[in-house]
């Protein structure tokens, strides 16, 4: 995965909650898919994004606090299991 350039860090704090969600609903769903491109078909612990680690990720974000990232956990959560976002 290629590092965050500034300019799309700074395009995504000006989101709002439903923008982002799908950014990384379409991350995450790239990131799975890139995976069984790279022959992985079996999953270890590794590569299992946990609650907490999500947590984690989101709070090393400059301008996302605990409870913007409680929300989008909880989105995730909800919502991430469906194939559709609600808008």
């Amino acid at each position: 995965m290629k590092p965050l350039k500034f300019a799309e860090f700074k395009r995504l704090q000006k989101l709002s909650l439903n923008e982002f969600n799908r950014w990384l609903v379409a991350l995450c769903k790239s990131m799975y898919e890139d995976g069984f491109k790279e022959g992985g078909s079996e999953f270890d612990d590794a590569t299992i994004l946990t609650e907490e680690r999500l947590m984690e990720i989101l709070l090393s974000v400059k301008g996302i606090g605990k409870n913007r990232a409680e929300q989008v956990v909880e989105l995730i959560l909800n919502e991430g299991a469906s194939d559709g976002v609600k808008t």
